[in-house]
This record gives C-alpha cells, sequence and structure tokens, in this order.
C-alpha cells in the first residue's frame, strides 16, 4: 500500500523539532555496519493525503521504528504540502566518478501566499563506527484567507540523532524540539457588524514539543542467537492556554529461533512488552467544575508469541495481556494471528489475521489532526479496539504493475471524534451579542460501535522513468445512540503519475478526492440552547472535493535542482472542518543543493 507523505522546509532562525533518521539497525553481519548516507539526485516534492487536515498526519517522532530518513507536518490551511523522497543510509550503493557522496542537503523556497520554506540535512560520519544526522525546518504561511480572521500559522524543528555501530549491536540516540503555531480563524465576518479584535491573544494557538529517545538493538544474522530491542522515549508537550501532555514510554521486543516442532521449516518464539505513562493537564479547570486538572494512565502490554512457517504457510498467533490504570484497574485480553499464504513467492499472497487492543488518544495526535482544539478539556481516553479482523491479498507482476486489497471489520469503544465546543456558543448567546473568543474551537468526544474497511491500491512502472499510483478507502460506521462519525473520511481517492524526461526534468501531478463527510452545528437561534434540549445540534454533509496539485523538477547540474508546485490548483475553498476552510491556489519555486 503506496502512501506519499508529504514535506515542506526547515527553520532559519528559529527554533524547532524532532525528526526520525538513520539506520535503527544493521540487519546482518554482511553489512558490517557502512552507514554512512550517500545523497544523490534530488528528489521532486510529491503530494498525497498523509498531511492533509483531518487525514492524521504524522510528524516525525523520537520512537526510533523507522529505518528511513522521513518527515512531515500537518498543513492547517493549504491542502497539500511538499515531501522530499526518503534518504536512506546506503551501504549497497557503488559510488562512482559520476556520483559524489553528498552529506548536505539544502532546500529553500518561497510560495504566493507569502510562505518561505527551508529545510537543511546533515548526515555523515565514519563507517562501521557512528552516524550522525541533524535536521532543520521551516515552513510558515502569512496571506490571510479572505472573510476569515487572520489565519497565519508556521512549522519549525530542530532534532539531532547519533548512532554508535558495534559489532552486533547498535546504539541511537535522538533528540528534538518542534514548534507548531496557528490562530482560530473559523468565523466568516462578511457582512457582520461586530467589533472584532483580531489581536486578542485568545485566537492564537501554539503547540511545543520537546521529545528524546534512545534505542539499543542487536543485529545477529543468526535466528538462534537471542535477538533482543529496548527502546525508552518520550515527549513533553504545552500548548499556549494551559493545556499540556507529558509522556514516557519504554518497550522491548525478544525472540529467538526454538525447535518447537519438527513440522515447521522456521520457528521462533518471542515476548513484546511496554509501558506507557501519561499526564494529561489543564490550568482551565477553575472555569468547569467537573473538569479535573491533572489526569494520569499507566499501560502495561505484554504479548507472548509464536513465529514460524511451513512451505508457502506462515503465522505469527499470541494472547495481548493489556493492563490500563486511570480511575481504576483493568486488565484486556486479546487474541493476535496473522496468516499469511505466499502462493507465488514475491508475486502473489493472501494474507488474513485477528487482532485488538488499546491505544492512547493523545493530545499530541489530537492537535496534529485537528489543531483547533479547546483548551477546556483534558480527557484523552484509550480507544478499545475490542475485535479486530482483516484479509487481503497483495502482488507483484512482472516488477512493474503492484497491487494490494484489504478489507476489514472492527468493533470498538471510545473512538475520539471532534464536535464544536458547546461551553462558548452558551456564553455567545448569553452575552448579547457581544464577542467571546475564541468563537469557533472544537472538543474531543467519544463513540462506541463499529465500521467496516475496504482499501486497494495500485502501482505501475513500465521504464525507470514512469511512476503511477492509486489508491482509494472506503469507511462505513455504525454508532450508538445515532451518533455521526464527524469528520470522519468515509470516501477517499487519490490518483497521480510522474515521468523523467533526459534525466534532467520530471513532471509530476496528483489528484485527490474525498467524498462529503458529516459535520455539525448547534442550534443558535434559540435560548432554548442554554437548557440544551435534544435536537440541540443538526447534522449535515461537508461537500465533496477535489484537489489537483501539480510541479516540475529541473535538474540544472548535479548539486543543483529547481523546482516548482502549484498547489490546489482548482483554487477550491473547500472545508476539512465546519468552518474552517483551507487556504486557494498557491505556487511555490525553489531550489536544492547538495553539498
Amino acid at each position: 500500500m503506496i502512501r506519499i507523505n508529504k514535506i515542506l522546509f526547515l527553520v532559519s532562525c528559529i527554533l524547532l523539532t524532532s525528526a526520525t533518521f538513520g539506520q535503527s539497525k544493521a540487519d546482518t553481519l554482511k553489512q558490517k555496519h557502512n552507514e554512512s548516507v550517500t545523497i544523490y539526485g534530488s528528489s521532486r516534492p510529491v503530494t498525497g493525503e498523509a498531511l492533509k487536515i483531518g487525514r492524521k498526519p504524522q510528524v516525525p517522532t523520537l520512537e526510533m521504528s523507522a529505518p528511513a530518513v522521513t518527515t512531515g507536518f500537518p498543513d492547517i490551511k493549504v491542502p497539500t504540502t511538499i515531501q522530499l523522497k526518503e534518504i536512506r543510509p546506503a551501504s549497497n550503493i557503488q559510488t562512482t566518478q559520476q556520483e559524489l557522496p553528498w552529506k548536505n542537503l539544502l532546500t529553500l523556497g518561497l510560495g504566493s501566499r507569502i510562505s518561505p520554506l527551508l529545510e537543511y540535512f546533515y548526515s555523515g560520519g565514519k563507517p562501521k563506527k557512528y552516524l550522525l544526522t541533524v535536521h532543520l525546518f521551516h515552513h510558515s504561511s502569512f496571506l490571510n484567507i479572505k472573510n476569515y480572521f487572520p489565519s497565519p500559522y508556521t512549522r519549525s524543528l530542530a532534532g539531532v540523532s547519533f548512532d554508535k555501530f558495534f559489532r552486533y549491536h547498535v546504539l541511537s540516540v535522538r533528540g528534538g524540539y518542534q514548534i507548531s503555531t496557528n490562530r482560530f480563524y473559523g468565523h466568516n465576518t462578511k457582512g457582520d457588524t461586530l467589533h472584532y479584535d483580531t489581536k486578542d491573544p485568545n485566537l492564537k494557538q501554539y503547540y511545543q514539543t520537546v521529545s528524546f529517545g534512545v534505542k539499543y538493538a542487536s543485529s545477529y544474522r543468526y535466528i538462534q542467537k537471542l535477538q533482543h530491542t529496548f527502546r525508552a522515549n518520550g515527549y513533553f508537550l504545552s500548548g499556549k492556554h494551559g493545556l499540556s501532555e507529558t509522556h514516557y514510554h519504554f518497550d522491548f521486543n525478544l525472540h529467538k529461533g526454538f525447535r518447537v516442532s519438527q513440522i515447521f521449516n522456521h520457528q521462533q518464539l518471542g515476548l513484546e512488552s511496554a509501558f506507557d505513562y501519561y499526564q494529561n493537564k489543564t490550568d482551565k479547570a477553575y472555569l468547569i467544575p467537573v473538569l479535573h486538572p491533572l489526569i494520569r494512565d499507566y499501560y502495561v502490554r505484554i504479548l507472548p508469541y509464536f513465529d514460524a512457517r511451513y512451505g508457502i504457510f506462515s503465522f505469527k498467533i499470541g494472547i495481548n495481556f493489556e493492563w490500563l490504570k486511570r480511575n481504576s484497574a483493568k486488565l484486556h485480553l486479546y487474541p493476535y494471528l496473522h496468516v499469511n499464504v505466499n502462493v507465488a513467492p514475491g508475486i502473489f499472497s493472501f494474507f488474513a489475521g485477528i487482532d485488538g487492543g488499546l491505544k492512547k488518544s493523545s493530545l499530541q495526535d489530537l492537535s496534529r489532526e485537528n489543531p483547533f482544539l479547546s483548551s477546556l478539556q483534558n480527557d484523552f481516553r484509550w480507544e478499545n479496539t475490542k475485535f479486530e479482523a482483516y484479509g487481503g491479498f497483495r502482488g507483484n507482476i512482472a516488477r512493474k504493475f503492484g497491487f494490494e486489497v484489504r478489507a476489514g471489520y472492527r468493533r470498538f469503544s471510545d473512538m475520539p471524534y471532534f464536535d464544536h465546543e458547546v461551553l462558548h456558543y452558551i456564553i455567545n448567546l448569553l452575552s448579547n451579542g457581544k464577542y467571546f473568543p475564541p468563537i469557533n474551537d472544537y472538543y474531543v468526544y467519544y463513540a462506541n460501535g463499529h465500521v467496516f474497511n475496504l482499501s486497494g491500491s495500485l502501482t505501475y512502472a513500465s521504464t525507470p522513468n514512469l511512476n503511477i499510483w492509486f489508491k482509494g478507502e472506503y469507511h462505513r460506521y455504525s454508532l450508538e445512540a445515532g451518533i455521526k462519525p464527524l469528520y470522519k473520511p468515509l470516501f477517499t481517492m487519490r490518483l497521480g503519475a510522474s515521468y523523467l524526461i533526459n534525466k534532467r526534468i520530471k513532471p509530476w501531478i496528483e489528484g485527490y478526492y474525498m467524498n462529503k463527510q458529516w459535520a455539525s452545528r448547534p442550534h443558535v437561534s434559540s435560548l432554548s440552547m442554554a437548557v440544551f434540549p435534544a435536537n440541540y445540534y443538526y447534522y449535515y454533509y461537508l461537500s465533496s472535493y477535489f484537489d489537483i496539485n501539480l510541479g516540475v523538477d529541473y535538474h540544472i547540474d548535479k548539486q543543483l535542482t529547481g523546482f516548482i508546485r502549484v498547489t490546489n490548483m482548482l483554487n477550491k475553498q473547500y472545508y476539512r472542518f465546519d468552518q474552517y476552510p483551507v487556504a486557494g491556489l498557491e505556487i511555490m519555486v525553489g531550489v536544492r543543493y547538495r553539498f
């Protein structure tokens, strides 16, 4: 399944935040830890769904779970962003006289919405000894959306990682800082006669995060050795209006080959375990008597498992023991099974499985998905996937045509969703028209129910120069108490292509479609809202939209590349959240330089 993440660029005098980088562990003794990074051709910016508003964009964390260097940030107003193709620690690339290694990559850009873009990568070290990676990034936009409150935003980060390579182990240490700023601009002032203080500090918001991580992992070649990984990380996140979250995490994974049965070709026993501590705090608890100022969560997970293979069949089976303590302690048990049938090795396979478990709906994740959150809350719960079953098939024909189809069913409780914060509507109504900021923020609510998911993806590469990709997702929710799946994507589709011309010019285009999605709005025309009538809210659909983005890379020489990107080419100010339109058309030009 292809996911084209999106990115933009770096920081020029602003302090900034975390990155994932480096090689988390060496795979075999043959590699001999040759971890020096070679930056070859600059990569084209590509668009995709990962960083669209509400698509659960993932800003790089310091959990050190990915071997590739990737970055990203949530785009509040502009529907699409730029991405640099992954920069991987490459030990198997043969450097020739025509391909010189570069340790630095600098990108500069400027968009038509007064949007400076800056990013810098450094990755270097001594083979077999260590790898040092530095990442700086900044992107901002200052052109306001017409007829709405001021809507500037910024994204900045700074991250550093250090990997020390031993004969059979890798030690990784990372740290970073990130800050994201935005405004509560979601109010249409056209025809409004009220006087607004657009400089009111209550309309401003920021989230800043300090994070760290340490990882120690083995890299034995043979499964008869006890393979082990230990990881510890954490972060502190704080918002402008007194909302904060502290998280500490520790996990390990132990596994070793055992001859449990004579039937299987390959078999091993393993144990995964994790511990998490969360603390959510708000300084606004005095405004709402029922709001507790401090909530602490303790979570422990233990998964003993058996992993085996017999011919074309392979499977992993275990039982998840998960213990959570919040107001009270409770132990949960979930079966785990994943089966793969490799019908034609490297060409076609079936897969299926069952699973379940708890997942924290953290302030970090929710604020990235929706930055317009109210600070009058700190009840960020754990979503409980009581049961999940899935299955599908995937394949690759002639190494040109790749495909995957997946269907699944999931039953859950405490699924988070966003809705309007009630309190401000009541205060605005009772204040007899007097302005009370912020006028449109969101609260996190929770629902029980189930969902059916269906997804498919296709990729095609007829030559090294041509790439075509397609992906679609469908979700059908059924929630208790007549609740609608507010701001949850019901159907999305993405189609794109790129082509390299004469090894210098690379145009690309991508279209993104999102079908209508549920939203809600309170009945503000009647004073009865103050007593919370049964029909306080009314549900409606946000309009579907189609977003087209395109761009061109031009390789001037081996070190310098120019690019141009057109975002939201149709200039549609569609909505991902009620009363928050995205920005329209933007044209960005820039350069990348390797040295």
